[in-house]
């Protein structure tokens, strides 16, 4: 049985995934509890911890250490997820943060670099990427590849106050990077009411358009193009968050992360590209 512990409560994930441990449901996950949480505000942990049947409530995240087997850090804003993970990280429990990985480039290095020293396992991800229906297009759009150009469209809000645009942004930024991988290097990005356009290149001549819906209806959607013919679909979401644990809980057994550095990395590099393009009103690179 794995022991898992959850730092932060105020995201939705929180219940989420602590449900699927720990709550008979249609959708489950096998050998593994969710028994200790944290969070900032003891109202809502108190929520989450009720809901999720989830035994214990910490006054401070360390208190787990030595009594779980990983931690998932989930809190909104992306700016704390560094401070929050680095102390699992030290101690030798793997860590899985919930998306994005940081908002800096420099916080993502860094916790990427603890946790080699360490050689602790470390993933982060958003859920969607992992989900079964956005590896059913993956399969479809390799079987009319090479593909050549595609499409990723999703919800995002550049005046978040969970970090702007990474908090939501990063879904669309992860589905273009499982189809496409890492390897981008230069982004051009505008704005108009809310809406934002942003263009990948990579260096082998693949463009990826990602489309952030900031003034438009709740959907994620993707398109691709290859030389065989082309496939798109509205990303259906359903089983996502069971689909994600799962991955997590394969690391955790074999000490294996799914995501090499540069995979993991790159989507922070991509939204912050984006920033400075949407700045400077100039391609940059990704850097």
């Amino acid at each position: 049985m794995i022991r898992i512990g959850i730092v932060g409560s105020d995201n939705s994930h929180a219940e989420a995934f602590s449900k699927l441990c720990n709550v008979p449901q249609d959708l489950t996950v096998a050998d593994a509890k969710v028994v200790a949480i944290f969070g900032v505000d003891p109202e809502r942990t108190k929520e989450v911890a009720t809901l999720g049947n989830v035994p214990r409530i910490v006054e401070k995240p360390e208190e787990m250490i030595g009594s779980v087997d990983a931690v998932l850090v989930v809190f909104r804003h992306g700016g704390l997820h560094r401070q929050y993970a680095e102390p699992f990280l030290r101690a030798g429990v793997p860590v899985f943060v919930d998306k994005p990985l940081a908002i800096s480039p420099d916080d993502a290095r860094a916790l990427l670099d603890l946790a080699e020293a360490k050689n602790t396992p470390l993933t982060s991800f958003s859920t969607l990427r992992y989900s079964r229906d956005m590896l059913a297009f993956v399969k479809e759009a390799e079987e009319v590849g090479p593909v050549s150009l595609s499409v990723f469209s999703g919800p995002a809000d550049r005046q978040s106050e969970y970090g702007g645009l990474p908090f939501y942004g990063i879904h669309t930024v992860e589905l273009a990077q499982a189809l496409n991988g890492p390897g981008v290097i230069s982004v051009q990005a505008i704005e108009n009411k809310k809406n934002i356009v942003a263009t990948l290149m990579y260096e082998d001549g693949r463009v990826v358009t990602l489309n952030f819906l900031g003034d438009a209806a709740y959907v994620f959607h993707m398109l691709a193009f290859g030389k065989k013919g082309h496939v798109g679909r509205a990303l259906d979401a359903g089983t996502c968050y069971k689909d994600g644990l799962e991955i997590v809980l394969s690391m955790v057994r074999t000490g294996k992360r799914p995501l090499e550095r540069n995979e993991l990395l790159e989507p922070v590099l991509i939204l912050d590209a984006i920033e400075r393009s949407l700045a400077t009103g100039t391609a940059v690179r990704v850097v």
